[in-house]
């Protein structure tokens, strides 16, 4: 059935990206780390955004939502600071990579509708 495989390829990519989220978290954070150690310079800043603008979009597409709103809440964030010219406010940033640290271990990918344990291992 084309809806079945359909539906366990989704589940598969949902899977993928829960297992990546904790190392895109950790790349965000060294994004961050490079901007803030460069004194929030434009091109380090630039990079900060677009990994936290990555995230935004992908967390949505995948499934998780919760993801995609706080990495969406730090590009908006970083975008103002860039449109400013000014340092991002450390304590929202801090905040927001902390509430993103703490989703990426504890986001699990959406069960498959209808699958349960049953049938499942040997």
């Amino acid at each position: 059935m084309a809806g079945s495989r359909e539906r366990d390829v989704a589940e598969d990519l949902r899977r993928y990206f829960a297992s990546r989220l904790p190392a895109r978290v950790a790349e965000i954070e060294a994004a961050g780390d490079a901007a803030r150690g460069a004194g929030w310079a434009e091109e380090p800043l630039r990079a900060f955004h677009r990994a936290a603008h990555s995230l935004a979009g992908t967390g949505a597409t995948f499934g998780f939502p919760e993801v995609s709103a706080v990495a969406r809440r730090l590009e908006n964030l970083l975008k103002a600071a860039l449109g400013a010219g000014s340092p991002p406010e450390s304590a929202e940033v801090a905040d927001l990579l902390s509430r993103l640290r703490g989703l990426a271990g504890s986001e699990t990918p959406p069960s498959s509708p209808g699958s349960g344990d049953e049938g499942e291992g040997g």
